[in-house]
């Protein structure tokens, strides 16, 4: 769903990591009105951070607190394309 790239401050090599789909549920059940739409829609980099961070931990990429990860890291991002769960099966190509 993203990719991001956490660049440590300390100089340390960059880590990637992907958020998917329980990183974005466990965003939605902790963060008060947060949806996916939201975050496909118009994300905030807050919010960005805190995927990223419940990422990071469900990896075991970094274990301190997000105000910690916000203070840390700078954060790249980019959105992986997904699915389109209206669009159906693909029908087969002739």
């Amino acid at each position: 769903m993203y990719d991001f790239t956490l660049t440590p401050d300390d100089d340390a090599e960059p880590i990637k990591l992907t958020a998917g789909s329980r990183d974005v549920l466990v965003f939605e059940r902790t963060t008060k009105g947060a949806t996916l739409t939201q975050l496909l829609v118009n994300p905030k980099m807050g919010d960005l951070y805190k995927l990223a961070h419940l990422a990071a931990k469900r990896q075991q990429l970094f274990t301190g607190s997000l105000d910690e990860f916000e203070k840390g890291f700078e954060l790249e991002f980019t959105e992986t394309e997904a699915a389109d769960p209206t669009n159906g099966d693909p029908s087969p190509e002739s």
